[in-house]
């Protein structure tokens, strides 16, 4: 099935909505890519929620609708069906979400959403398109090391290191530096990454700009990781940063790097809100368990069967999250 062949001539000016890490980026340049060679007519944005918001505001809703865009296309962002809702009000038949996060598929839109090591390599499948190296950029960067280990698609990896003559350890440079645009709260450095992902993926390795950024990100996250995590149970340990910077799910990663038999639960003040990261790495538990208590109790969350990202506004910390940390301490695998 053509993912876009209910789009017509007619809608001359689109969206793309994706998320902030280095799969969104990634999912975001396949989409471009594919959508101006296929339709040369059409004008593209790209647009980034809030960082660390898995929904859009009400004013960001309306942002958008006002900006008159005539169809919109979301790519590697797990959002709630209010949100969905509203895309789908704004733009009937022309929302297209693209997604390899579990989610009950919604009716409301057009909907893309299979299991993947990334969206972008699911957006390279579901297009027809011959393996690229976005894809292989986006899979590192979702799944990191352990991409290594998947012998259905660490080919799709292989091939593209072969082909531009690059390392692994050099795929990972790329997903730190593309992910170091949303840790200092860089939306344009974003969007001017992207464009270097369209037309020339390897010129982000000596790009000074965000190699500066990871200079600072990296000075912050050895600080922050010289602090001792809080022991909730036998399994769970927890840690309340203290940053301005966007680097909880990385320190929240390093961490599980460390004790890879614990589950790690993070918790960082940002902009009146609570960011809290749940991440797992050797032990079976499905995450997702945690997505839907976490909707129950009226929260924004996201994520995956490895990981899960929750908001909790800051005038609801005192009710929700003693909720929320007992859950996850109760936690027994």
């Amino acid at each position: 099935m053509d993912p876009f062949q209910t789009l017509t001539t007619s809608q001359r000016h689109g969206v793309i909505i994706h998320h902030w890490d280095t799969d969104g980026l990634c999912s975001a340049a396949v989409l471009f890519n594919y959508l101006a060679e296929r339709f040369p007519e059409k004008k593209l944005t790209t647009f980034v929620p809030t960082i660390t918001n898995y929904y859009l505001t009400a004013q960001q809703l309306q942002q958008l609708s006002d900006a008159q865009y005539q169809f919109a296309i979301t790519c590697d962002i797990n959002f709630p069906e209010q949100t969905v809702n509203g895309l789908a009000r704004v733009w009937p038949d022309q929302t297209y979400i693209f997604d390899h996060h579990h989610q009950t598929p919604y009716r409301q839109v057009h909907y893309f959403n299979q299991p993947h090591p990334a969206c972008a390599s699911f957006i390279t499948a579901t297009l027809g398109l011959a393996n690229n190296l976005l894809a292989a950029i986006a899979m590192v960067g979702d799944r990191e090391e352990s991409i290594q280990q998947d012998t259905q698609y660490y080919p799709w990896v292989a091939e593209m290191m072969q082909q531009y003559n690059i390392s692994f350890a050099q795929l990972l440079t790329l997903r730190r530096l593309i992910d170091s645009n949303y840790m200092v709260d860089d939306y344009s450095g974003m969007h001017d990454t992207i464009q270097l992902l369209r037309h020339d993926p390897l010129a982000l390795l000596t790009d000074v700009k965000l190699e500066n950024n990871l200079q600072q990100i990296g000075g912050e996250i050895d600080r922050l990781l010289e602090q001792a995590p809080q022991a909730l149970s036998n399994q769970v340990l927890f840690l309340d940063l203290h940053t301005s910077l966007n680097i909880l799910s990385h320190v929240t990663r390093n961490i599980s790097r460390q004790y890879p038999d614990k589950i790690i639960f993070t918790r960082q003040l940002k902009a009146d809100q609570y960011t809290c990261y749940i991440r797992r790495r050797q032990l079976q538990y499905d995450m997702r368990q945690l997505i839907q208590f976490a909707r129950d109790l009226g929260l924004n969350a996201g994520g995956k069967e490895e990981v899960v990202g929750i908001i909790i506004p800051r005038e609801q910390l005192n009710e929700i999250f003693p909720k929320l940390q007992a859950k996850v301490a109760s936690i027994q695998v």
